[in-house]
């Protein structure tokens, strides 16, 4: 298992304006070459750890970007959420912007800058 919390940096989603994403958290899996983000609801509001639950989940996923597929990693209210191994396998769904919005457009845009990573 590996864990997701890291420093953070919340910025505005692309063109919406209650959905932010985790700018310090997005990367690639060098393995796959899936992005991996997390995005929320509401407004950045200091560390993680804080994120208050009335402003919903952060919601985690992973990204396929040439296939515009994408994978829900599930949602996280305290910042430990792990991944297990057979999370590469799960069911990828049709359409990025769908349900990450613009934030998943942009991490597709700068996939190539993106801090490459190990994960399980």
């Amino acid at each position: 298992m590996a864990t997701l919390a890291q420093a953070e940096n919340w910025k505005p989603s692309p063109g919406e304006t209650k959905t932010y994403y985790d700018e310090d958290f997005m990367r690639v899996d060098s393995k796959s070459g899936m992005v991996l983000v997390r995005i929320a609801d509401g407004k950045p509001s200091g560390p993680y750890k804080t994120w208050p639950a009335s402003k919903g989940p952060i919601m985690l996923f992973a990204l396929d970007c040439p296939a515009n597929k994408w994978i829900d990693l599930g949602m996280d209210f305290t910042g430990d959420k792990t991944i297990g191994k057979g999370w590469r396998s799960e069911e990828k769904i049709e359409d990025i912007s769908g349900a990450v919005g613009g934030a998943g457009k942009l991490a597709c845009e700068t996939k190539d800058s993106l801090p490459k990573v190990d994960l399980p």
